[in-house]
This record gives structure tokens, C-alpha cells and sequence, in this order.
């Protein structure tokens, strides 16, 4: 978390040591793109396309970025500074496939990059990632600054999570994360956690019929690790914080 000083004048115009004023921390979300719906508008500050030319800011395609962002919000009872980093193609999704879509490491990889360079307290990552080492190296250098990576687990309800390679490079800050509905069941579509978790961390957060908001701002019900994730990045931030008082 970040702090400004802001300088005080005391009664007869002399300048007393500088009050800390806390910022908000910030979290970059690499996703599909994240509209300024009126919720959400007072919290994003900023916004990188990393795979297309000429598309307008806060514009996107798809909703999965603005439910995402939406909320991670709620969850950090809107204390948080957004910047939306986009990665989807702008040809869009092969047909079947479930946005955001990206089939080039690059962009994904740049994206990570450009959070580590903004240096920024979370980066929230609500995709499954290939196994490309130049991601998992821009993971690793945002682990290394100790920036927190968040990522979801995936939805195939495997027995062995996905984002493995990339959780392990960051380790110990990175967390992959499952889903739970909200009686602490696990949700099915989870890829859970192994046996025996070796150099990686797993949690667990709601990710079945999350209340949350479109692209337009209408309500929506979200189910999938995706939308588990940006509740951890929440619980990381507010632990962070907690740490720094």
C-alpha cells in the first residue's frame, strides 16, 4: 500500500511535518478489458491494451474482465486502485472457446511485465496460461519484486490444479485458487489441489453464484475459478495492509 505525504500549515502559517494519507492498493487485473460501469468507474485508473492497436479504453468485447474487477471490488470493500491490463485477441474467441481468448504467450507475457513495472500490490489472473516459459519468467521477476500473483486454478475438475509451472515460479507469492460454493463445498468444475501440494499454494474462495456485474452493468451470477480468484487478491491485500500498519 502505498502513502502520500501531505504537508499541514499550523495556525500562524508554519509548515508541521507532513501527514501519511493512505492510497489505495493497487491491483492490476490481466483479463479481457474493464468497462467503467458506475460502480466501477471511481476505481479504474487506468487501462493497457497489450494485444490490439486503436481499440478504445474501457470499451471491451467480452464481460469476463468487468465481473472480475466487479468483484474484486465488493470484495475489497472498494478500497482498491484497478488498472486493467488487456490481453484478448481482437479477432476474438475460436467458436466454442470461452473468452478472454489469447493464443500468443506475448501479449500475456508483456501484459505481466507491465504490472511488475507499474508496481503495482496484486496481479490479479483470471486465465488459464500455456505453459510458455517467457510467462512464467515474467511471473517469476513479478514474484521476485514481491508482488502478489494471484491465479485461478481452472475449470476442467482435475485432480491436479492448472497454472502450476506459473504459481511454482512465484512461490511463495503467487496462490492458485479453487472454488467453493457458500456452504464450503467444493465446487465440482475445480481443479483441485495434489495430495501432497509441493512448492505452490492453494486456497480456497467462492466461486459459485458470485453476484457480480456486466460489461453494461447489469447484474449477473458468476461460477467458475475465475471469479474465486479476485476474492483471494481482495484477502491478500487486506492481509497485506494489515502488515504494513
Amino acid at each position: 500500500m502505498k502513502t502520500l505525504l501531505l504537508p499541514l500549515l499550523a495556525a500562524f502559517g508554519a509548515e508541521v511535518p507532513p501527514t501519511p494519507v493512505a492510497q489505495p492498493p493497487r491491483v492490476a487485473i490481466i483479463d479481457s478489458g474493464v468497462a467503467r460501469t458506475p460502480e466501477l468507474a471511481p476505481l479504474v485508473s487506468a487501462e493497457y491494451d497489450m494485444a490490439g492497436s486503436n481499440r478504445p479504453a474501457f470499451q471491451p468485447r467480452y464481460d469476463h474482465g468487468t465481473m472480475v474487477a466487479t468483484i474484486l471490488a465488493r470484495a475489497a470493500n472498494r478500497n482498491v486502485d484497478i488498472i486493467s491490463i488487456r490481453i484478448d485477441d481482437p479477432s476474438g474467441c475460436p467458436e466454442g472457446a470461452n473468452p478472454p481468448c489469447q493464443p500468443s504467450a506475448r501479449p500475456i507475457a508483456a501484459a505481466i511485465r507491465r504490472a511488475t513495472e507499474l508496481n503495482v500490490d496484486a496481479i490479479n489472473i483470471s486465465l488459464a496460461l500455456s505453459r510458455d516459459p517467457e510467462i512464467t519468467q515474467a511471473i517469476r521477476e513479478a514474484g521476485e519484486k514481491g508482488i502478489r500473483v494471484v491465479l485461478a486454478a481452472g475449470n476442467d475438475g482435475f485432480a491436479h490444479p492448472g497454472n502450476l509451472p506459473q504459481a511454482r515460479a512465484a512461490y511463495p507469492n503467487a496462490v492458485l485458487v479453487g472454488a467453493v460454493d457458500s456452504t464450503g463445498q467444493v465446487w465440482s468444475g475445480t481443479n483441485r489441489p495434489d495430495a501432497n501440494p509441493d512448492g505452490y499454494l492453494y486456497h480456497w474462495q467462492l466461486g459459485v453464484q458470485v453476484p457480480t456485474t456486466a460489461a453494461d452493468g447489469r447484474p449477473m451470477i458468476a461460477t467458475g475459478t475465475s471469479f474465486a480468484a479476485p476474492i483471494e487478491t481482495a484477502r491478500q491485500l487486506a492481509a497485506r495492509t494489515s502488515a504494513s500498519l
